[in-house]
């Protein structure tokens, strides 16, 4: 995860915190935190209102979350029975059968 995700991860749950705050959750330096807030605000990831205890900093982008490779397969599973076991065209769940069979080689 990027330090920036990271930030943003944090600030939606904690839209008031300060880059001290910050900077003790990220284990960087609050100066880090400062300018990484600032290029954030820069790139209209982030909108901060206020200023002081009254800041607020709102997520204007969802931070990207990397998924590794077993959870993918499994959520490719999950969504291939939810087809092989639903009410679809026969064609369609046979080849989600096939194609969970494919994942499950892999696995």
């Amino acid at each position: 995860m990027t330090l920036n995700d990271k930030i943003l991860f944090y600030l939606i749950d904690n839209p008031k915190a300060t880059n001290l705050e910050i900077a003790t959750h990220c284990n960087i330096k609050e100066d880090h935190a400062k300018v990484t807030i600032s290029k954030l605000k820069t790139k209209e990831w982030i909108e901060v209102s206020g200023q002081g205890d009254k800041r607020t900093i709102s997520v204007l982008r969802e931070p990207t979350v990397k998924v590794d490779k077993k959870e993918r397969y499994n959520r490719q599973l999950d969504f291939l029975e939810s087809i092989m076991f639903s009410d679809a065209d026969p064609k369609y769940r046979l080849e989600a059968s096939s194609q969970h069979i494919r994942i499950l080689n892999k696995l």
